[in-house]
């Protein structure tokens, strides 16, 4: 199944704030992105950010809602974290034979 995660959290909880007031963000960086290379359960299809909104949207493949809500628990402890079932309507559009007419 596919899922959309809209990821939401602020500056007081933002990762990259942190690690710049740290004075390591290159280091910080390589490690709260690492999540974007997905898990055994769960493959990372795409991942947006929008930064000054703190935000994160994904694009993530299980075959198991648990493996999601694994995954996603990351996103819970820095703030809220929706995840939602989504289709692949391009793929569906072809599979009609429609794409293109």
């Amino acid at each position: 199944m596919i899922f959309h995660i809209t990821a939401q959290h602020d500056h007081l909880s933002c990762w990259g704030v942190k690690a710049r007031r740290e004075g390591n963000q290159a280091e910080s960086q390589k490690e709260m992105s690492r999540w974007m290379e997905g898990t055994d359960g769960v493959k990372v299809v795409s991942v947006y950010v929008n930064n000054p909104a703190q935000r994160i949207f994904a694009i993530v493949e299980a075959d198991d809602y648990a493996d999601i809500n694994t995954f996603s628990n990351q996103f819970k402890d820095a703030g809220s974290c929706v995840v939602e079932p989504v289709g692949d309507g391009i793929a569906a559009r072809k599979a009609a034979g429609n794409w293109g007419q």
